[in-house]
């Protein structure tokens, strides 16, 4: 049996490039072969001249429910140093988005959670289906959002992370607004055409104007993730992944029960 591809890439319309996240089993949680094809994916498209929009969703009931627990708690017995590479994959990942230099357009729905959140707050504009529930779930597990955070903070401010950070609390599209991770929230049913709409928008506008445009705000607001921030937060997130309190807190995901802290 051919196993499936993490990514699945389509052409809704000239110039136009859908990439929908394909483990709809796992509610499109993250784990090394997803981020992966995800990187070679988006490489491959920043040099596509065909390409001048991508388009991001989720394929099946969920955009993205964060990090795959059963990946993560299986990486979480391997070295630090293989712990750390780990970290700096979806790191790199979350660069390459933020820093892709054409329009990315994220299409939301159902859970968006932990490493689904860093993902939209790299995106350029994000439209979010009205049934959208958001979540940075990592203290319930015993983590922290170490790798998104240098691009969630900036978008939503460091009030609003030091509350749902620390509460893991869930909230809907209309907060998601609020807190300008959102910028357009539409029924489910014309979540698609209104990206495609927003799409066919951008390709009216100067292909060079919007890649410079995306350079200025950039330098004008100094929002550039170093390669040493990078590397700090892929050490202290695999270093909570070794805690005590994220082994118990991933055990206790898997087994469907409240985890036991120390």
């Amino acid at each position: 049996m051919t196993q499936q591809s993490p990514i699945l890439l389509a052409k809704p319309h000239d110039g136009v490039c859908l990439l929908t996240l394909n483990r709809p089993e796992k509610r499109n949680a993250l784990d090394g072969s997803l981020i992966q094809e995800w990187t070679r994916v988006l490489q491959n498209l920043a040099q596509d001249a065909s390409v001048r929009i991508v388009m991001l969703n989720g394929n099946g009931k969920h955009f993205c429910a964060g990090a795959d627990i059963a990946w993560m708690q299986k990486m979480s017995q391997c070295t630090r140093a293989e712990n750390v590479e780990d970290a700096l994959q979806l790191a790199r990942l979350l660069k390459i988005i933020d820093t892709f230099p054409k329009p990315v357009i994220g299409l939301l729905h159902g859970a968006v959670m932990g490493g689904g959140l860093g993902v939209i707050a790299c995106c350029d504009m994000v439209v979010a289906a009205d049934d959208a529930v958001f979540c940075f779930s990592e203290a319930k597990m015993g983590l922290t959002p170490s790798v998104i955070s240098p691009y969630v903070i900036p978008v939503m401010g460091e009030r609003a992370a030091r509350y749902y950070f620390l509460t893991a609390e869930k909230f809907n599209v209309q907060i998601a607004v609020a807190l300008k991770l959102v910028q357009q929230v539409v029924p489910l049913e014309k979540l698609f055409d209104t990206g495609l709409l927003l799409a066919k928008t951008l390709l009216n506008n100067s292909q060079n104007a919007l890649i410079e445009a995306k350079k200025i705000i950039r330098r004008m607001t100094n929002h550039d993730v170093s390669a040493e921030m990078m590397q700090m937060t892929a050490e202290h997130l695999a270093a909570m992944r070794a805690s005590p309190d994220a082994q118990e807190g991933l055990r206790a995901f898997l087994e469907k029960r409240l985890p036991i802290w120390e």
